[in-house]
Protein backbone atom coordinates (compact mmCIF):
# COMPACT_ATOMS: atom_id res chain seq x y z
CA UNK A 1 0.00 0.00 0.00
CA UNK A 2 1.43 3.30 -0.60
CA UNK A 3 -0.12 6.64 1.37
CA UNK A 4 -0.42 9.85 -0.74
CA UNK A 5 1.84 12.02 1.27
CA UNK A 6 4.01 10.32 3.12
CA UNK A 7 5.51 11.36 6.55
CA UNK A 8 8.33 9.48 7.16
CA UNK A 9 9.98 9.56 9.87
CA UNK A 10 12.30 6.99 8.52
CA UNK A 11 11.84 4.19 10.88
CA UNK A 12 14.21 5.53 13.94
CA UNK A 13 12.35 8.35 15.51
CA UNK A 14 10.93 6.15 18.69
CA UNK A 15 13.17 2.96 18.40
CA UNK A 16 16.32 5.15 18.34
CA UNK A 17 15.42 6.98 21.46
CA UNK A 18 17.20 5.19 24.46
CA UNK A 19 20.11 4.44 22.40
CA UNK A 20 20.63 7.40 20.68
CA UNK A 21 20.54 9.40 23.85
CA UNK A 22 23.91 7.99 24.87
CA UNK A 23 24.98 9.11 21.32
CA UNK A 24 28.07 10.39 23.13
CA UNK A 25 29.72 7.46 24.33
CA UNK A 26 32.15 5.67 22.16
CA UNK A 27 31.06 2.76 20.29
CA UNK A 28 30.60 -0.51 21.82
CA UNK A 29 33.12 -3.11 21.86
CA UNK A 30 33.03 -5.32 18.73
CA UNK A 31 31.30 -2.41 16.82
CA UNK A 32 33.40 -2.02 13.30
CA UNK A 33 33.39 1.57 12.76
CA UNK A 34 35.44 1.32 9.42
CA UNK A 35 35.12 -0.15 6.60
CA UNK A 36 37.21 -3.49 6.13
CA UNK A 37 39.79 -2.83 3.07
CA UNK A 38 37.91 -5.37 0.86
CA UNK A 39 34.46 -3.66 1.53
CA UNK A 40 33.25 -1.53 -0.81
CA UNK A 41 35.50 -2.67 -3.96
CA UNK A 42 32.84 -5.49 -5.17
CA UNK A 43 29.52 -4.10 -7.15
CA UNK A 44 26.75 -6.48 -5.75
CA UNK A 45 24.52 -4.99 -8.40
CA UNK A 46 24.09 -2.29 -10.62
CA UNK A 47 20.60 -0.29 -11.25
CA UNK A 48 21.12 2.09 -14.52
CA UNK A 49 23.85 3.71 -13.78
CA UNK A 50 24.00 3.45 -10.16
CA UNK A 51 26.40 0.69 -8.55
CA UNK A 52 25.60 -1.17 -5.25
CA UNK A 53 28.48 -2.25 -3.28
CA UNK A 54 28.65 -5.05 -1.22
CA UNK A 55 29.88 -2.35 2.24
CA UNK A 56 26.71 -0.27 1.34
CA UNK A 57 24.58 -3.22 1.42
CA UNK A 58 26.12 -4.42 4.93
CA UNK A 59 25.47 -0.98 5.92
CA UNK A 60 21.69 -1.25 5.33
CA UNK A 61 21.35 -4.69 7.14
CA UNK A 62 22.76 -3.05 10.33
CA UNK A 63 20.93 -0.38 9.92
CA UNK A 64 17.89 -2.27 9.90
CA UNK A 65 19.13 -4.47 12.47
CA UNK A 66 19.42 -1.48 14.81
CA UNK A 67 16.53 0.47 14.60
CA UNK A 68 14.22 -2.86 14.28
CA UNK A 69 15.28 -4.48 17.74
CA UNK A 70 17.06 -7.56 16.23
CA UNK A 71 19.51 -9.92 17.50
CA UNK A 72 22.50 -9.78 15.94
CA UNK A 73 24.09 -12.40 14.05
CA UNK A 74 26.43 -13.25 10.99
CA UNK A 75 23.42 -15.51 9.87
CA UNK A 76 20.26 -13.20 10.43
CA UNK A 77 22.72 -10.58 8.27
CA UNK A 78 23.30 -13.21 5.60
CA UNK A 79 19.54 -14.25 5.40
CA UNK A 80 18.43 -10.45 5.61
CA UNK A 81 20.48 -9.66 2.89
CA UNK A 82 18.58 -10.07 -0.01
CA UNK A 83 15.50 -8.29 1.28
CA UNK A 84 18.15 -4.97 1.77
CA UNK A 85 19.27 -5.32 -1.76
CA UNK A 86 15.99 -5.24 -3.18
CA UNK A 87 14.51 -2.10 -1.08
CA UNK A 88 17.73 -0.46 -1.79
CA UNK A 89 17.34 -0.97 -5.63
CA UNK A 90 14.05 0.47 -5.64
CA UNK A 91 15.49 3.12 -3.23
CA UNK A 92 17.99 4.20 -6.65
CA UNK A 93 14.78 4.01 -8.46
CA UNK A 94 12.66 6.70 -7.14
CA UNK A 95 15.95 8.94 -6.33
CA UNK A 96 16.71 8.55 -10.25
CA UNK A 97 12.96 9.29 -11.38
CA UNK A 98 12.88 11.81 -9.07
CA UNK A 99 15.93 13.55 -11.25
CA UNK A 100 14.54 12.51 -14.02
CA UNK A 101 10.98 14.72 -13.63
CA UNK A 102 13.31 17.66 -11.49
CA UNK A 103 11.85 17.17 -8.22
CA UNK A 104 14.87 15.49 -7.02
CA UNK A 105 14.82 15.89 -2.85
CA UNK A 106 16.92 18.95 -2.02
CA UNK A 107 19.86 19.76 0.43
CA UNK A 108 17.25 21.42 2.88
CA UNK A 109 14.65 19.20 2.68
CA UNK A 110 17.09 16.09 4.38
CA UNK A 111 18.14 17.92 7.01
CA UNK A 112 14.51 18.90 7.70
CA UNK A 113 13.89 15.40 7.72
CA UNK A 114 17.09 14.65 10.33
CA UNK A 115 15.68 17.18 12.36
CA UNK A 116 12.44 15.68 12.23
CA UNK A 117 14.09 12.94 13.85
CA UNK A 118 16.12 14.55 16.60
CA UNK A 119 13.16 16.63 17.53
CA UNK A 120 10.94 13.62 18.16
CA UNK A 121 13.53 12.06 19.98
CA UNK A 122 14.84 15.01 22.22
CA UNK A 123 18.46 14.89 20.86
CA UNK A 124 20.60 17.93 19.82
CA UNK A 125 21.20 19.16 16.53
CA UNK A 126 23.61 16.14 14.61
CA UNK A 127 23.37 13.84 17.72
CA UNK A 128 21.61 11.41 15.71
CA UNK A 129 24.47 11.20 12.63
CA UNK A 130 26.67 10.74 15.77
CA UNK A 131 24.68 8.07 17.56
CA UNK A 132 24.88 6.06 14.11
CA UNK A 133 28.95 6.69 14.05
CA UNK A 134 28.83 5.24 17.70
CA UNK A 135 27.39 2.19 16.15
CA UNK A 136 29.47 1.75 13.42
CA UNK A 137 26.75 2.83 10.68
CA UNK A 138 27.27 5.80 8.17
CA UNK A 139 25.13 8.01 8.06
CA UNK A 140 24.88 8.25 4.74
CA UNK A 141 23.17 5.13 4.67
CA UNK A 142 19.97 7.00 6.46
CA UNK A 143 20.69 9.81 4.22
CA UNK A 144 19.67 7.42 1.21
CA UNK A 145 16.70 6.45 2.68
CA UNK A 146 15.54 9.43 3.43
CA UNK A 147 16.15 10.78 0.26
CA UNK A 148 14.50 8.00 -1.36
CA UNK A 149 10.95 8.46 1.09
CA UNK A 150 10.92 12.25 0.00
CA UNK A 151 11.60 11.31 -3.42
CA UNK A 152 8.91 8.76 -3.52
CA UNK A 153 6.25 11.34 -2.17
CA UNK A 154 7.43 13.86 -4.59
CA UNK A 155 6.62 11.42 -7.38
CA UNK A 156 3.42 10.67 -6.07
CA UNK A 157 2.50 14.33 -6.18
CA UNK A 158 4.10 14.80 -9.54
CA UNK A 159 2.71 11.79 -11.64
CA UNK A 160 0.11 10.03 -9.65
CA UNK A 161 -1.94 12.49 -7.82
CA UNK A 162 -3.34 13.55 -10.43
CA UNK A 163 -5.09 10.39 -12.20
CA UNK A 164 -6.40 9.51 -9.05
CA UNK A 165 -9.87 10.81 -8.13
CA UNK A 166 -12.41 9.67 -5.45
CA UNK A 167 -16.40 10.18 -7.05
CA UNK A 168 -19.25 11.40 -4.99
CA UNK A 169 -20.96 7.90 -6.12
CA UNK A 170 -18.13 6.24 -4.50
CA UNK A 171 -18.46 7.67 -1.09
CA UNK A 172 -21.77 7.03 -1.24
CA UNK A 173 -21.18 3.51 -2.02
CA UNK A 174 -18.78 3.44 1.04
CA UNK A 175 -21.25 4.73 3.21
CA UNK A 176 -23.84 2.72 2.67
CA UNK A 177 -21.75 -0.84 2.93
CA UNK A 178 -20.92 0.78 6.62
CA UNK A 179 -24.29 1.19 7.11
CA UNK A 180 -24.89 -2.20 6.69
CA UNK A 181 -22.13 -3.83 9.20
CA UNK A 182 -23.61 -1.84 12.03
CA UNK A 183 -23.62 -3.93 14.65
CA UNK A 184 -20.33 -5.85 13.24
CA UNK A 185 -16.76 -6.56 14.95
CA UNK A 186 -14.48 -4.45 13.38
CA UNK A 187 -10.53 -5.02 13.74
CA UNK A 188 -7.65 -3.36 14.12
CA UNK A 189 -4.83 -4.62 12.13
CA UNK A 190 -1.30 -3.92 11.15
CA UNK A 191 0.88 -5.61 8.55
CA UNK A 192 4.25 -6.55 6.94
CA UNK A 193 3.95 -5.96 3.08
CA UNK A 194 6.27 -8.13 0.84
CA UNK A 195 5.07 -7.64 -2.74
CA UNK A 196 5.36 -10.12 -5.79
CA UNK A 197 5.21 -8.34 -9.13
CA UNK A 198 5.94 -11.10 -10.83
CA UNK A 199 4.43 -14.81 -11.17
CA UNK A 200 8.45 -16.06 -10.55
CA UNK A 201 8.83 -13.65 -7.92
CA UNK A 202 6.30 -15.30 -5.57
CA UNK A 203 8.95 -18.40 -3.74
CA UNK A 204 11.59 -15.28 -3.34
CA UNK A 205 8.73 -12.86 -1.76
CA UNK A 206 7.93 -15.79 0.71
CA UNK A 207 11.60 -16.34 1.43
CA UNK A 208 11.40 -12.83 2.85
CA UNK A 209 8.12 -13.42 4.63
CA UNK A 210 9.53 -16.56 6.00
CA UNK A 211 12.67 -14.69 7.23
CA UNK A 212 10.64 -11.83 8.42
CA UNK A 213 8.60 -13.99 10.65
CA UNK A 214 11.60 -16.11 12.24
CA UNK A 215 12.29 -12.44 13.71
CA UNK A 216 9.05 -11.91 15.04
CA UNK A 217 9.04 -15.48 16.67
CA UNK A 218 12.49 -14.06 18.39
CA UNK A 219 10.47 -11.72 20.04
CA UNK A 220 11.27 -8.69 17.55
CA UNK A 221 8.41 -5.82 18.22
CA UNK A 222 5.94 -6.03 15.16
CA UNK A 223 5.93 -2.34 14.57
CA UNK A 224 9.26 -1.95 14.58
CA UNK A 225 9.90 -5.13 12.10
CA UNK A 226 7.39 -2.70 10.30
CA UNK A 227 8.67 0.30 9.78
CA UNK A 228 12.05 -1.25 8.24
CA UNK A 229 10.87 -4.05 6.33
CA UNK A 230 7.71 -4.06 5.41
CA UNK A 231 6.64 -1.78 1.75
CA UNK A 232 3.15 -0.75 2.37
CA UNK A 233 2.12 2.02 2.65
CA UNK A 234 1.40 1.76 6.72
CA UNK A 235 5.22 0.83 6.97
CA UNK A 236 5.86 4.51 8.15
CA UNK A 237 3.40 3.78 11.30
CA UNK A 238 4.55 0.37 12.35
CA UNK A 239 2.24 -1.21 9.78
CA UNK A 240 -1.24 0.38 11.21
CA UNK A 241 -4.25 -0.08 9.16
CA UNK A 242 -6.63 0.95 11.25
CA UNK A 243 -9.70 0.12 12.56
CA UNK A 244 -10.93 -3.09 9.51
CA UNK A 245 -14.47 -4.35 8.54
CA UNK A 246 -14.90 -7.49 7.46
CA UNK A 247 -15.23 -7.42 3.76
CA UNK A 248 -12.92 -4.42 3.56
CA UNK A 249 -9.65 -6.49 2.73
CA UNK A 250 -8.67 -9.17 0.16
CA UNK A 251 -10.90 -11.83 0.94
CA UNK A 252 -7.42 -13.87 1.90
CA UNK A 253 -6.65 -11.59 4.48
CA UNK A 254 -10.33 -11.46 5.30
CA UNK A 255 -10.56 -15.33 6.58
CA UNK A 256 -7.06 -14.93 8.50
CA UNK A 257 -7.97 -11.78 10.87
CA UNK A 258 -11.55 -13.51 11.65
CA UNK A 259 -9.36 -16.29 12.94
CA UNK A 260 -6.33 -14.35 14.47
CA UNK A 261 -6.81 -13.73 18.25
CA UNK A 262 -5.65 -10.06 19.74
CA UNK A 263 -2.21 -9.64 20.56
CA UNK A 264 -0.98 -12.64 18.01
CA UNK A 265 0.07 -12.39 14.31
CA UNK A 266 -0.47 -15.00 11.10
CA UNK A 267 1.52 -16.71 8.98
CA UNK A 268 2.60 -14.78 5.71
CA UNK A 269 -0.50 -14.64 3.64
CA UNK A 270 -0.84 -15.07 -0.01
CA UNK A 271 -2.96 -12.27 -2.12
CA UNK A 272 -3.18 -10.70 -5.12
CA UNK A 273 -0.32 -8.39 -4.62
CA UNK A 274 2.49 -10.28 -2.46
CA UNK A 275 2.38 -11.95 0.81
CA UNK A 276 1.24 -10.12 4.06
CA UNK A 277 2.14 -11.16 7.94
CA UNK A 278 -1.31 -9.85 9.93
CA UNK A 279 -1.16 -8.79 13.69
CA UNK A 280 -4.90 -8.36 15.53
CA UNK A 281 -4.38 -5.19 17.99
CA UNK A 282 -7.63 -5.43 19.30
CA UNK A 283 -11.66 -6.10 18.10
CA UNK A 284 -14.88 -3.73 19.51
CA UNK A 285 -18.16 -3.35 17.77
CA UNK A 286 -18.44 -1.49 14.81
CA UNK A 287 -20.12 1.78 15.07
CA UNK A 288 -20.41 2.37 18.67
CA UNK A 289 -21.61 5.82 19.97
CA UNK A 290 -18.71 7.38 20.98
CA UNK A 291 -20.23 10.83 21.47
CA UNK A 292 -16.73 12.49 21.84
CA UNK A 293 -15.99 11.72 18.88
CA UNK A 294 -19.14 13.25 17.38
CA UNK A 295 -17.71 16.90 15.25
CA UNK A 296 -19.58 19.81 15.52
CA UNK A 297 -19.18 22.82 13.01
CA UNK A 298 -19.90 26.11 14.79
CA UNK A 299 -20.46 29.62 14.62
CA UNK A 300 -18.87 31.73 17.29
CA UNK A 301 -18.96 35.72 18.12
CA UNK A 302 -16.89 36.98 20.61
CA UNK A 303 -17.40 40.29 22.99
CA UNK A 304 -13.89 41.30 24.46
CA UNK A 305 -13.34 41.70 27.72
CA UNK A 306 -10.28 41.40 29.54
CA UNK A 307 -9.50 39.09 32.27
CA UNK A 308 -9.76 41.51 35.22
CA UNK A 309 -12.76 43.06 33.99
CA UNK A 310 -15.01 44.83 36.71
CA UNK A 311 -18.64 43.00 37.81
CA UNK A 312 -20.13 46.28 35.80
CA UNK A 313 -18.21 45.26 32.71
CA UNK A 314 -19.07 41.76 32.51
CA UNK A 315 -22.74 42.40 33.45
CA UNK A 316 -23.17 44.91 30.27
CA UNK A 317 -21.38 42.46 27.95
CA UNK A 318 -23.37 39.96 29.65
CA UNK A 319 -26.46 42.12 28.46
CA UNK A 320 -24.89 42.48 25.14
CA UNK A 321 -24.41 38.59 23.93
CA UNK A 322 -27.76 38.11 25.41
CA UNK A 323 -29.43 40.56 23.00
CA UNK A 324 -27.66 39.66 20.19
CA UNK A 325 -28.41 36.05 20.61
CA UNK A 326 -32.39 36.65 20.87
CA UNK A 327 -31.62 37.95 17.40
CA UNK A 328 -30.87 34.35 16.15
CA UNK A 329 -31.95 32.43 14.24
CA UNK A 330 -29.30 30.26 12.18
CA UNK A 331 -25.76 30.54 11.92
CA UNK A 332 -25.49 33.43 9.60
CA UNK A 333 -27.87 35.28 11.85
CA UNK A 334 -24.51 35.13 14.44
CA UNK A 335 -22.20 37.05 11.62
CA UNK A 336 -24.69 39.96 10.84
CA UNK A 337 -25.28 40.68 14.99
CA UNK A 338 -21.60 40.44 15.22
CA UNK A 339 -21.07 43.16 12.88
CA UNK A 340 -23.81 45.50 14.82
CA UNK A 341 -22.17 45.08 18.03
CA UNK A 342 -19.25 47.38 19.01
CA UNK A 343 -16.19 45.59 19.46
CA UNK A 344 -17.36 42.31 19.06
CA UNK A 345 -15.64 39.41 15.84
CA UNK A 346 -17.25 36.32 14.38
CA UNK A 347 -16.04 33.50 12.93
CA UNK A 348 -16.78 29.79 11.65
CA UNK A 349 -15.40 26.34 13.25
CA UNK A 350 -15.49 23.87 11.86
CA UNK A 351 -15.12 19.98 12.55
CA UNK A 352 -14.73 20.99 16.14
CA UNK A 353 -14.32 17.59 18.12
CA UNK A 354 -16.98 17.51 21.25
CA UNK A 355 -13.59 15.90 23.26
CA UNK A 356 -11.85 18.77 22.66
CA UNK A 357 -14.38 21.00 24.87
CA UNK A 358 -13.43 19.20 27.83
CA UNK A 359 -11.54 22.03 29.19
CA UNK A 360 -15.08 24.41 29.02
CA UNK A 361 -17.08 22.08 31.00
CA UNK A 362 -20.02 24.49 30.07
CA UNK A 363 -19.21 24.13 26.31
CA UNK A 364 -18.55 19.80 27.13
CA UNK A 365 -22.40 19.93 28.36
CA UNK A 366 -24.25 22.13 26.09
CA UNK A 367 -22.93 22.49 22.65
CA UNK A 368 -23.03 18.75 21.85
CA UNK A 369 -27.45 18.99 22.76
CA UNK A 370 -28.08 21.86 20.98
CA UNK A 371 -30.31 21.30 17.99
CA UNK A 372 -29.50 22.50 14.38
CA UNK A 373 -29.59 26.20 14.39
CA UNK A 374 -29.64 26.74 18.16
CA UNK A 375 -27.78 29.00 20.40
CA UNK A 376 -25.83 28.13 23.67
CA UNK A 377 -23.68 31.31 25.74
CA UNK A 378 -22.68 33.46 26.79
CA UNK A 379 -19.35 31.23 28.00
CA UNK A 380 -16.29 33.20 29.53
CA UNK A 381 -13.09 32.22 27.46
CA UNK A 382 -9.96 33.83 27.06
CA UNK A 383 -10.84 36.46 24.84
CA UNK A 384 -13.77 37.58 26.48
CA UNK A 385 -17.30 36.21 26.18
CA UNK A 386 -18.41 34.34 23.72
CA UNK A 387 -22.03 33.12 22.06
CA UNK A 388 -22.03 30.37 19.92
CA UNK A 389 -24.75 28.75 16.93
CA UNK A 390 -24.47 24.82 16.25
CA UNK A 391 -24.93 24.69 12.38
CA UNK A 392 -24.20 20.69 11.43
CA UNK A 393 -23.02 17.74 13.28
CA UNK A 394 -21.29 14.56 12.48
CA UNK A 395 -20.52 11.51 13.61
CA UNK A 396 -22.88 10.57 16.52
CA UNK A 397 -23.60 7.33 15.08
CA UNK A 398 -19.88 5.99 15.41
CA UNK A 399 -20.03 6.16 11.52
CA UNK A 400 -16.92 8.09 10.23
CA UNK A 401 -17.91 11.37 8.17
CA UNK A 402 -17.70 11.58 4.49
CA UNK A 403 -14.49 13.59 4.15
CA UNK A 404 -12.94 10.77 6.30
CA UNK A 405 -14.20 8.25 4.09
CA UNK A 406 -13.24 10.34 0.93
CA UNK A 407 -9.90 10.33 2.12
CA UNK A 408 -9.93 6.65 2.84
CA UNK A 409 -11.03 5.75 -0.36
CA UNK A 410 -8.13 8.01 -2.15
CA UNK A 411 -5.31 6.46 0.03
CA UNK A 412 -6.52 2.86 -1.35
CA UNK A 413 -6.40 4.28 -4.67
CA UNK A 414 -2.88 5.57 -4.09
CA UNK A 415 -1.90 2.68 -2.73
CA UNK A 416 -2.73 0.56 -6.09
CA UNK A 417 -1.60 2.95 -8.23
CA UNK A 418 1.95 4.03 -6.58
CA UNK A 419 2.59 -0.11 -6.78
CA UNK A 420 1.89 0.24 -10.61
CA UNK A 421 4.21 2.63 -11.28
CA UNK A 422 6.76 1.01 -8.79
CA UNK A 423 6.09 -1.74 -10.81
CA UNK A 424 6.95 0.09 -13.98
CA UNK A 425 9.68 1.90 -13.12
CA UNK A 426 11.84 -1.83 -12.32
CA UNK A 427 10.39 -3.17 -15.59
CA UNK A 428 12.04 -0.12 -17.54
CA UNK A 429 15.46 -0.26 -15.56
CA UNK A 430 17.96 -2.20 -16.31
CA UNK A 431 19.17 -3.85 -13.05
CA UNK A 432 21.75 -6.33 -12.70
CA UNK A 433 22.43 -8.02 -9.68
CA UNK A 434 25.84 -9.60 -9.28
CA UNK A 435 25.79 -13.50 -8.02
Amino acid sequence: MFAPLPRALVVLTILLLPAAASAQRPAAQGVATQPKPSQGLRVVARVNDDAITDFDLSQRVMFAIRTSGLQDSPDLRQRMAPQMLRQMIDERLQVQDSKKLGVKPSDSEVAGRYAEIERAAGLGQGQFKQYLQSVGISPDIATQQIEAQIAWGKIIRRKVRSQVDVSEAEVDDAMNRMRSNVGKTETRVAEIFVPVDRADGVDEGKRSADRIMEQLRRGAPFAAVAQQFSQGASAASGGDLGWVLPGALDPSLDAVIERTQPRTFSEPVRSVSGWHILYVVDRRPFAAARPDDVKLNLVQMTLALPPNATPEETSRATAEAQKALSGVRNCSDLHVQARQVKGSTSGDLNGVRVGDLAGNPQMYEQLPRLPIGGTAGPFRVAEGLQVVALCSKAGGDGLPTREAIQQQLLIQKLDAAGRRYMRDLRRQATIDIKS
